[in-house]
């Protein structure tokens, strides 16, 4: 059985479809999708369509999901803040059909293929805790390489004499049980095997959004599993940013969501993140001038990007 292993879509159609049809000429039997098909780019009811119309798919929910299920029977009048304009927008362009579909999928599953067990779940933290978010979140990445724009092979070696070395890391990898962990969530496309290569983590990296600081293409990866045989290889798709940044800036989003999409146009084209440190500058600007209210409000909101921005370095 050969699966194409995408996660974190955060409804960029063209990223999906590029991809999908990578994968497909891959000749992949099969889909596993690891949560986030929405926020963050315009099109996340395409989104859960595309993936709805294939036949054969494993799915999990992911962060994301839980944002619009909060929504559910809120009263509209009251979405007057800054801050959650993203989240608004893609309730509202969610068919009723469509959110059924992708919030009635679990936060996790299990089977087995070939007498092996596949461990799927959004995030590492599942299955190893905290031990890749305490070094390898997309904001640690950012950090480390810089301004730097990095290879996948810079980036593998690194992060495998990272995992190496690291002691927790190992104790808890150790106790997992024998099988193939799936999961997504940090933006970053890495997989680490046990030296009997009986237990396999696999990240597949952001299909729409990767912030690993490499610029070469949309991730995914691909599994092949054959008798006791695993091959794991991990795929970089061409991708024209600059070509669907311009169709970002026409959409509707950028009009209901100015800001967030601005911060996202800004990691689209960087590789890596903004949105963590722009939070974080938001909520200090909001404690400077006194503000309390949560959700940020419209005024603080905008008034801490014109601030950002105007320190922010491409």
């Amino acid at each position: 059985m050969r699966f194409a292993i995408i996660s974190d879509i955060h409804g960029n159609l063209p990223a999906l479809d590029a991809v999908i049809k990578d994968a497909e000429k891959n000749n992949a039997d099969n889909f596993i999708f690891v949560g986030d098909y929405c926020i963050s780019n315009p099109y996340p009811n395409e989104c859960i369509s595309r993936i709805r119309n294939l036949d054969k798919k494993y799915i999990v929910r992911g962060n994301e999901e839980n944002y619009l299920e909060n929504l559910i029977d809120k009263d509209q009048r009251n979405w007057t803040d800054g801050q959650m304009q993203i989240s608004y927008y893609c309730y509202q362009k969610i068919s009723s059909d469509n959110l059924t579909y992708i919030l009635s999928k679990p936060n996790q599953i299990e089977f087995t293929c070939n007498g092996i067990t596949l461990h799927i779940a959004h995030s590492s933290e599942n299955f190893i805790f905290d031990c890749e978010h305490r070094k390898w979140s997309s904001a640690q990445v950012a950090i480390k390489y810089k301004n730097n724009r990095i290879t996948p092979v810079i980036f593998r070696a690194d992060i495998h004499k990272d995992l190496n070395e690291y002691k927790r890391f190992h104790e808890i990898f150790g106790r997992l049980e024998e099988g193939i962990y799936i999961f997504g969530h940090s933006h970053i496309q890495w997989s680490y095997e046990s030296e009997d290569r009986k237990k396999l983590l696999i990240n597949p990296g952001s299909c729409g959004l990767p912030l690993d600081c490499i610029d070469a293409g949309m991730p995914y990866t691909i599994l092949d599993i054959e008798n006791n045989n695993v091959m794991v290889e991990e795929k970089r798709v061409a991708f024209n940013t600059e070509e669907y940044i311009e169709i970002l800036r026409k959409s509707e989003q950028f009009v209901k969501a100015n800001v967030w999409s601005k911060v996202i146009i800004k990691e689209l084209k960087t590789k890596r993140e903004h949105m963590f440190f722009f939070l974080k500058f938001v909520e200090e600007y909001a404690t400077k001038i006194k503000d309390s209210q949560r959700p940020f409000s419209i005024s603080t909101w905008e008034k801490a990007y014109e601030l950002w921005e105007s320190t922010w370095i491409n």
